[in-house]
C-alpha cells in the first residue's frame, strides 16, 4: 500500500482505528481478525505490544493484513525520525509522535516523513494548550492531530475524555482530526462532532462477544458521523 492509497483510505470519514493494546502479536493477530470482520479500517500496533516486541509486530502485521493501513503507536518523545525509519522498514504506513516532545523531534519526523512517506500524527496526550500545539505541528506538516485523554487521566477523573478539545483544535486545523475513545457512546459524540478518525481498543475489544461488540461500534458510529465544513 503506497500513500495514494492511503489517502483514499481516509477520503471517505469516519475512519475506524482498532488498537490493538496487547503484550503479544498472536493476541493482536487474533482481535486484528475479529475487527476487520466488524468493519474496522486501520490497525493500530499498540504501544503496549512495541514495548514488549519491538517493532516486529508491524511488519507480521502488515503481512497478514496487506490491505489495511498499519499504524505503530510509539509516542515517541525523541529521535523522531528514527521511528519513522523504522515504521518504513517494517512496512507500516503511519506512526504517532507526540505533540508534547520537542520541536526538533516532531521536526525530524516530518522530514523524514517526506523521504518515506510515512505518515506523522501527533499525539496531543498531556498538552496544555490543545489547539495551539495542534496548529503549531499542522503548520509543521503533521498528516493528523489524535487527541487523547490517557488512561492515567481517565482514572483520575472519568468526568472528561478527548471530546473536551475537539471543537478548539477542528478550528485551529485544517488536516483530520482524530479522536481516543473509551466506550461506544464516547465514539458516537466523536462521529456527530466530525471527528475524521476514532480510535477504539479496551474496553470494547475486551467484551464477551468481541465481533458484536466491534460490529455495532462501527455500524454506530459510522451512521452516527456528521463531516465538519471542510470535508462536506
Amino acid at each position: 500500500m503506497n500513500v495514494s492509497q492511503l489517502t483514499l483510505k481516509i477520503a471517505r470519514p469516519p475512519v475506524i482505528q482498532i488498537a490493538l493494546d496487547y503484550a503479544t502479536i498472536e493476541e493482536a493477530l487474533a482481535m486484528a481478525k475479529i475487527g476487520i470482520e466488524a468493519g474496522v479500517d486501520w490497525l493500530e500496533i499498540g504501544t503496549p505490544l512495541i514495548v514488549s516486541q519491538g517493532v516486529a509486530p508491524i511488519d507480521k502485521m502488515v503481512r497478514a493484513f496487506p490491505d489495511f493501513p498499519v499504524l505503530a503507536d510509539y509516542k515517541t518523545m525523541d529521535s523522531g525520525w528514527k521511528n519513522v525509519q523504522r515504521t518504513a522498514e517494517q512496512g507500516g504506513h503511519i506512526m504517532t509522535v507526540c505533540a508534547n516532545a520537542p520541536d526538533e523531534t516532531l521536526r525530524s519526523a516530518i522530514t523524514e516523513s517526506k523521504n518515506s512517506g510515512v505518515w506523522v500524527v501527533a499525539d496531543t496526550i498531556g498538552v496544555k494548550d490543545q489547539p495551539a500545539r495542534a496548529r503549531q505541528c499542522a503548520e509543521w506538516g503533521v498528516h493528523m492531530i489524535y487527541l487523547h485523554y490517557g488512561a492515567d487521566q481517565r482514572k483520575a477523573d472519568a468526568s472528561q475524555d478527548s471530546m473536551q478539545w475537539l471543537s478548539a483544535v477542528q478550528s485551529a486545523v485544517k488536516i483530520p482530526v482524530g479522536v481516543g475513545c473509551f466506550l461506544p457512546e464516547d465514539g458516537v459524540r466523536a462521529a456527530q462532532g466530525g471527528a475524521e478518525l476514532i480510535a477504539i481498543g479496551h474496553p470494547v475489544i475486551s467484551a464477551a462477544d468481541p465481533l458484536a461488540a466491534l460490529g455495532e461500534f462501527v455500524r454506530e458510529v459510522k451512521a452516527a458521523y456528521r463531516p465538519r465544513t471542510l470535508w462536506g
